[in-house]
């Protein structure tokens, strides 16, 4: 008989994605990050919010915990958003309060508090707009 719990592991969603949120004095940002493998500081890709992928036999909310720790610094339990099963990117999402620092890893070279309203213009292509939408949407 097999082990339910581990039959779930073996599937979606294999990557986390936390939007990380934060209440400024002229209102909510998103926490960005910008790849170290990326030169540009604009295009696809060149800004995301913190998250990758699940490690073998990791379940998937302890991902999300991992990589938010690993890229920024914070030690957070992200709140699930979206996890089904049937998705390749679970959506997690948490707030800090205002002036949380952030400590990057190798992988990231700068992050930036972004205003809600000029996520759009950050976050290409519009499948990763999607991700962080949903998340802000929770």
């Amino acid at each position: 008989m097999t082990d339910p719990t581990s039959e779930a592991l073996d599937t979606g969603p294999f990557v986390a994605t936390i939007v990380v949120t934060s209440r400024g004095p002229k209102g909510p940002h998103v926490l960005l990050l910008h790849p170290a493998d990326i030169e540009i500081l604009d295009g696809d890709w060149s800004w995301v919010p913190p998250g990758g992928v699940r490690q073998p036999g990791e379940k998937i909310a302890d991902c999300a915990a991992r990589e938010l720790r690993e890229e920024t610094g914070i030690v957070a339990a992200p709140e699930p958003v979206r996890v089904d099963e049937s998705d390749e990117v679970g959506i997690y999402r948490l707030e800090v309060p205002w002036g949380t620092p952030v400590k990057l890893s190798a992988e990231h070279t700068l992050s930036e508090w972004v205003p809600v309203e000029q996520v759009a213009d950050r976050c290409k292509p519009a499948d990763l707009l999607d991700t962080v939408r949903t998340g802000l949407d929770a």
